[in-house]
């Protein structure tokens, strides 16, 4: 079990506990416009994940996601909060439905914004994880590089291009501005198990939670069976999708993705509705 980190985050609001949690690549920094409006309805939380944005990652780190569950779990623990609502993009989406199996008295509710589609695991994780490249494409992804590659990525996330600017290329290479920081971006990758996506994937029946899936419909790293996988691995998913948006609907979609947020969690007894 790798080690909790004492994550870096950002508090704002009044109301019921709400956490937000980001994808792979990302920081905190991606809720930037959704969080004034939530923030009118709910105590909100968003954390830099271990690694990532200005969270550390320990030296002696083993499993990631395992480490993101307690990493969170203790997090929680640290703001004395009983019981809390996630939202996850991604990879956080991801981690949301981990932290409902492994704790379900500790989750309210989920939001998963195309989350990623297990049980599948990222090609930049099977990259990290092969023998001689792993090792050494932390050196080749210096600065010039790296922005090339932030760019690459989020050209395929984003639906409108003219939302990626030369200030969001660079908030989002800048946490991997060193080699010891790339580095320990390929050690938290090669440290993601497939057999815990796997597991995590075999417990979706477990969650009891109502869900909401808010689906970028131009998703270009998805396809729309992932959202359909989850869907049907859900007991109480129901499903918004979201036209002329990709793969994070909360930088290019921030109203709708805020107005559903707050309606899907303030009313209760919402039960599953098909695709």
């Amino acid at each position: 079990m790798s080690p909790p980190v004492r994550l870096h985050h950002i508090a704002s609001g009044a109301g019921p506990p709400l956490l937000l949690l980001h994808g792979l690549f990302d920081s905190l920094e991606t809720w930037e416009a959704v969080v004034p409006t939530l923030s009118g309805h709910f105590r909100v939380y968003a954390v830099d994940l271990p690694g990532f944005g200005s969270s550390p990652l320990p030296p002696d780190w083993r499993e990631s996601l395992s480490g993101m569950i307690d990493s969170v779990t203790a997090f929680l623990h640290e703001q004395n909060i009983a019981q809390i609502s996630l939202v996850g993009n991604s990879m956080g989406g991801s981690l949301a439905l981990a932290l409902a199996q492994a704790y379900p008295k500790r989750v309210h509710k989920l939001v998963l914004l195309n989350p990623y589609g297990l049980p599948k695991i990222p090609q930049a994780v099977e990259n990290a994880r092969r023998p001689i490249v792993g090792k050494i494409l932390p050196y080749v992804l210096a600065a010039p590089v790296m922005k090339r590659c932030i760019k690459g990525i989020f050209l395929r996330s984003l639906h409108n291009q003219a939302l990626l600017t030369p200030t969001r290329i660079s908030r989002v290479a800048k946490p991997f501005s060193s080699l010891r920081q790339r580095q320990n971006l390929f050690r938290f990758l090669r440290a993601i198990s497939p057999e815990k996506i796997l597991e995590i994937d075999a417990g979706l029946s477990k969650i009891r939670q109502s869900v909401l899936i808010l689906w970028g419909k131009e998703d270009r790293w998805l396809t729309k069976a992932h959202c359909q996988h989850l869907s049907q691995g859900l007991s109480a998913a129901e499903i918004l999708e979201i036209d002329a948006c990709g793969h994070l609907p909360q930088i290019e979609k921030p109203e709708t993705v805020a107005a559903a947020v707050i309606s899907f969690l303030l009313q209760e007894n919402r039960g599953k509705s098909t695709p």
